[in-house]
C-alpha cells in the first residue's frame, strides 16, 4: 500500500514539474495593442456578438427581425433610418411556416429586389443536438455573413430538466454562441420572449426566465408596444454600445415596416402633451392635473409637471390655482423682459389699482387678456446682473399664480421686486 502511495506522490511531481504557470500580461502590453474596428451589422444598434432581443408575443418583433435580414442581405436600409453594408443574412425561422415568411417577405421587398443573400430554414437541430455545430459548419460555407437570427432561443436550446439551477441552464443556452460569433465576426440575434411583470424599471428584468440569460449575451435590444398602438420603443445595450439609448419606432401597415421617428423620450413628452392639450381642449372651463390624469391613466404627479412646463411654455394658462385653460403665449417665462416695458406695465396698471382684489372674475379675466397684449409687444432685454435669475421669476411668479394671485398683479410684484434687487426702490 505504502509502494502505491508513493508512487501515485512521484507521479503528481512529476506532472507539477512538467506544468509552466499561466502566462499573463501587464498593462504596458494591453495598451500597446490594436484590434481592428467593431464589426456592425446594423451600426450603433447591433454589433458582433451575441444579442438578445426581446419583446413580448404577436408584437412585430419577429417583422422588425426579419426586416434587418432583408435590409442587410440588400445592402438597404435598416428601420429607414440605418444604411447597413451588405453581406448575407441567415434567418432561421423556428416558430412560423414558409408560408408566414412568404407573406412577409412579399410585403418587406419587391418583386425586383435581389435577395439571393436572404437565407433561410424552418429546422434547425437543438443546440446540444449538433444545432451549434451545424450552425459554425454554415458560416464557414457562408464566411461573408453579417446577421443570423434565430426565432426563437426557446426552439433551439437544450432542454431543460428541471433539476439545475435555472441561472446555470439559461446561462448555457445562450453561452455556446458567443464563441462562434466572435470566431465568424457575425451579430448573432436571439429571438426570446417577455416575462410577465408590469414595466420593470431594469430592461434587464424585462426578459423571461433568470439573469442568466442577459449575463450570457453580449448585448440587448428590448422591444415594447402596447397592443394596438402604431408605435413602439427600441432600447439597445451592451458591452459595445457605449451609451444605452431608447429609439421611437413607428410601424407602417402598407409597407409593414417599422422605422425609428426618434428618440424615445422626447416622442413621449411630444405624444403626452398633446394629449393633455386634446383633454382640456375637450372640458368645459377649466381643469386641473388630477381631471387629466383620471382620463388619460397617467400618473397624477407626472401630468402636474408636465402641465406645469407647458404654462411655462405657453401651451397652457393658469386661470386659478391648480387650474389651467388652453394658452397660446407663454406669460410665466419672464425672461428678457425689458425693464422700460415692464415699467410702462406698471405705471398702466397701477391707475387701474391692481393690487386691490377683484371679486368678478370676467374682470380678472380682461386682466389676463389686458397682460397678454403688453407682453407680446415687449422687446428682449436682459435684465440687470443684480436682478432675480430667469429661473428664480418663473418659479416666483407660478408661486403667486398657484396661490391665487391674478396675472397682471403677479406682474406688477414680480416688477416691484426685480427693482428692489436691482436697488431702485
Amino acid at each position: 500500500m505504502s509502494r502505491i502511495r508513493e508512487d501515485l506522490l512521484n507521479d503528481l511531481s512529476d506532472r507539477r514539474e512538467a506544468r509552466k504557470a499561466p502566462e499573463t500580461f501587464t498593462g504596458e502590453h494591453l495598451r500597446s495593442k490594436e484590434f481592428p474596428p467593431i464589426t456592425w451589422a446594423v451600426p450603433d444598434m447591433l454589433p458582433t456578438g451575441v444579442t438578445l432581443f426581446g419583446g413580448r408575443e404577436k408584437m412585430g418583433k419577429s417583422w422588425l427581425a426579419f426586416s434587418l435580414c432583408i435590409a442587410v442581405a440588400t445592402g438597404g436600409v435598416a428601420l429607414g433610418t440605418r444604411r447597413v453594408e451588405q453581406g448575407d443574412a441567415l434567418y432561421l425561422s423556428l416558430e412560423d411556416s414558409e408560408r408566414r415568411l412568404n407573406r412577409r417577405v412579399t410585403k418587406l421587398a419587391s418583386p425586383e429586389t435581389d435577395l439571393s443573400r436572404l437565407h433561410y430554414t424552418n429546422k434547425w437541430e437543438k443546440a446540444d443536438r449538433d444545432g451549434v455545430e451545424d450552425l459554425d459548419l454554415w458560416l464557414e460555407a457562408h464566411p461573408y455573413t453579417r446577421i443570423v437570427v434565430i426565432d426563437t432561443l426557446k426552439r433551439i436550446r437544450p432542454t431543460t430538466s428541471g433539476k439545475r439551477n435555472m441561472y446555470d441552464e439559461d446561462y448555457e443556452a445562450v453561452q455556446p454562441f458567443v464563441p462562434l460569433a466572435d470566431k465568424h465576426d457575425v451579430a448573432i440575434v436571439l429571438i426570446h420572449h417577455l416575462n410577465q411583470q408590469s414595466n420593470p424599471d431594469d430592461p434587464y428584468d424585462w426578459f423571461s426566465g433568470s439573469a442568466g440569460l442577459v449575463a450570457a449575451a453580449e448585448g440587448i435590444l428590448l422591444f415594447r408596444r402596447k397592443r394596438g398602438e402604431a408605435d413602439g420603443f427600441l432600447t439597445v445595450d451592451g458591452k459595445d454600445i457605449e451609451e444605452r439609448s431608447e429609439l421611437a419606432l413607428k410601424w407602417d401597415g402598407l409597407a409593414a415596416t417599422w422605422s425609428v421617428i426618434g428618440d424615445a423620450e422626447e416622442h413621449r413628452l411630444s405624444e403626452t402633451r398633446k394629449a393633455i392639450l386634446q383633454v382640456v381642449a375637450d372640458m368645459d372651463g377649466a381643469v386641473g392635473p388630477k381631471d387629466v390624469a383620471d382620463v388619460l391613466d397617467l400618473d397624477q404627479n407626472t401630468v402636474r409637471q408636465r402641465m406645469y412646463q407647458m404654462s411655462r411654455d405657453g401651451e397652457l394658462k393658469v386661470v386659478a390655482r391648480g387650474k389651467y385653460v388652453m394658452g397660446t403665449h407663454n406669460l410665466h417665462n419672464v425672461r428678457n423682459v425689458g425693464d422700460e416695458k415692464v415699467m410702462k406695465v406698471t405705471e398702466d396698471t397701477d391707475s387701474h389699482n391692481l393690487f386691490t382684489e377683484r371679486e368678478n372674475t370676467d374682470t380678472n379675466n380682461d386682466n389676463s387678456e389686458e397682460v397678454m397684449n403688453v407682453m407680446e409687444v415687449m422687446t428682449p432685454h436682459n435684465i440687470g446682473a443684480g436682478s432675480l435669475s430667469a429661473d428664480e421669476r418663473d418659479a416666483t411668479f407660478q408661486r403667486w399664480i398657484d396661490e391665487g394671485t391674478d396675472e397682471r398683479t403677479a406682474m406688477v410684484n414680480l416688477q416691484s421686486l426685480m427693482e428692489s434687487r436691482n436697488g431702485k426702490v
